[in-house]
């Protein structure tokens, strides 16, 4: 008697007089609503990896820097545009979901009242989120695939790695460690991007305090010269590096430093060339001063 009565009650509030009216029409209706909801969503989240993956898989050593700036700018906007869509979907969904089993308005407005008193300092910091969010991607602060330097978070301190994905609420940032850190918008308050425009190549060439500096600035610049005619690496140079003079004196050494331009993210493998060149030059300098003593 009672499980006659509750599905009574089922059917006088969804507006069906018998089990084979339910199912022959609110049933299959709430069953399209998920199935449709579940395939748009994800036919967006294929769209959005399709182009989030071609800016991760664009040619770092590229010299279009337009280019680049412009598609990380665009897979940020889609990760964002991905995060709305499907919160807008499950919203048209549970709508008509419930507008099918004819809940009353007023019950959902009073179950509304409760989780939102309840979900109303996590809907804070939410909302905060995605404000944080929104100016990242208006302000092309940072995009998929750039190099960047976020922080300070708390005890964490900066955390530095290549930007997986940018959405309203999160960004993820794959640190040079290989781990994946996701980081709240709104706790982002300084943020370095170090894939803009061009980097900055230095390098500090320690020296003995009884070399010939000058012989020795000549023979770093000649090196430095050499490999920026040496095509594997001339394309990634904007400004040919050259030393700026003598950087530091020690009881027992010289330190001299070299500067240059390189395109952005590339002054890393310059700098590590360009060491091993010098050292190389230095052992033969030295190698030969021996052998004539």
């Amino acid at each position: 008697m009672e499980a006659m009565f509750v599905m009574q009650a089922v059917f006088a509030a969804t507006g069906a007089d018998t089990v084979q009216d339910w199912l022959r029409t609110d049933l299959p209706a709430i069953i399209m609503t998920v199935s449709g909801a579940y395939v748009l969503s994800r036919f967006i989240a294929f769209l959005a990896d399709q182009q989030i993956m071609a800016v991760k898989s664009r040619n770092p050593d590229t010299g279009d820097l337009s280019r680049a700036a412009t598609g990380a700018h665009r897979a940020a906007v889609v990760g964002a545009l991905r995060w709305g869509l499907n919160f807008a979907i499950i919203a048209v969904a549970t709508t008509s979901v419930l507008l099918r089993l004819n809940i009353p308005s007023s019950a959902l407005v009073f179950l509304g009242s409760i989780a939102g008193a309840g979900l109303g300092f996590g809907a804070q910091q939410m909302v905060g989120d995605v404000i944080a969010g929104i100016y990242i991607i208006s302000e092309r602060q940072f995009g998929v695939g750039d190099i960047v330097r976020l922080g300070p978070l708390g005890i964490v301190g900066w955390v530095e790695g290549r930007v997986e994905e940018v959405t309203l609420r999160v960004t993820k940032i794959r640190t040079f460690d290989g781990d994946l850190v996701s980081i709240a918008n709104g706790v982002l308050r300084h943020n370095v991007n170090m894939s803009r425009d061009w980097s900055r190549v230095l390098v500090t060439v320690p020296l003995p305090r009884h070399a010939d500096i000058e012989a020795a600035i000549t023979m770093v610049n000649r090196v430095a010269a050499d490999m920026a005619r040496d095509p594997k690496f001339a394309e990634m140079l904007i400004e040919t590096p050259e030393v700026t003079g003598v950087e530091n004196l020690g009881e027992s050494d010289v330190e001299i430093r070299v500067a240059g331009r390189s395109l952005p993210v590339q002054q890393w493998k310059v700098e590590r060339e360009l060491r091993r060149r010098i050292a190389a030059e230095l052992r033969h300098t030295y190698a030969s001063l021996k052998g004539d003593a």
